[in-house]
């Protein structure tokens, strides 16, 4: 009798833990699909129109189930903006990891920054820069985002480095070769334009791309290399 007692008791234990197993499952698939829902209304309306409630809808989850993975405005945007740091840190390395391994030096390097500018010109770093905007005003969230674009900065300088070994011994003059290519075609992604912006656009890709070739041969003659030394 006891034998039995103890035969049947263990199929309702492995049940029960079945279930557990399957509502923390869903637990966290809930939890995702109101971030990403989060990131739906960045983009879609605008960080300043952001609402749990419209986030609510968006995700079609009730209010209750909003109120239990995020009891306030501020918890869900700050795991929104992480969730979609990390999004967005996935999206970089694919986009780099498609640069094919056959080209080499100067090829190389070109499609290093088409690879980026198509990155910029996703709606996630769109909503990512809008984010940016809305920090300048906003404490709480200058605080998030300048936490997250260190993040960013590390892993895009790790992954380069990888990616472009020929810069691996330039010290100074590849830090150098990054920030202008980050401030430059950050600046043509969110800028305004008028006439012919493919046009102007494609230029000013070709000046970066001779500019960082410049960057890279140079022997230390040159501006570059002595604003590069300066701390």
């Amino acid at each position: 009798m006891t034998a039995e007692k103890t035969k049947s008791s263990k199929p309702a234990k492995d049940t029960k833990e079945k279930g557990v197993s399957w509502q923390s499952q869903k637990s966290a698939m809930t939890r995702n699909r109101i971030l990403e829902a989060a990131i739906d209304c960045f983009i879609k309306l605008g960080y300043t129109n952001v609402t749990t409630a419209k986030v609510a809808d968006f995700a079609g989850v009730s209010r209750g189930a909003m109120l239990h993975h995020f009891p306030s405005k501020t918890e869900l945007i700050q795991a929104a903006v992480e969730f979609l740091h990390d999004k967005l840190l996935k999206q970089y390395t694919h986009k780099v990891s498609l640069i094919p391994a056959s080209l080499e030096g100067k090829e190389r390097r070109r499609a290093g920054l088409d690879a980026y500018w198509s990155y910029l010109n996703d709606d996630l770093f769109k909503a990512y820069h809008e984010l940016c905007v809305a920090g300048r005003t906003d404490n709480e969230l200058k605080t998030i985002i300048d936490s997250s674009t260190i993040r960013f900065e590390e892993h895009v300088n790790e992954t380069s480095k990888e990616l472009f070994k020929e810069w691996k011994d330039r010290g100074d003059l590849y830090l150098m070769a990054m920030d202008i290519s980050k401030s430059l075609m950050e600046g043509m992604a969110v800028g305004q334009w008028g006439v012919d912006k493919d046009i102007r656009q494609k230029r000013l890709m070709d000046y970066l791309a001779d500019r960082l070739e410049e960057i890279f041969t140079d022997t230390g003659s040159t501006a570059i290399s002595q604003h590069s030394s300066k701390s």
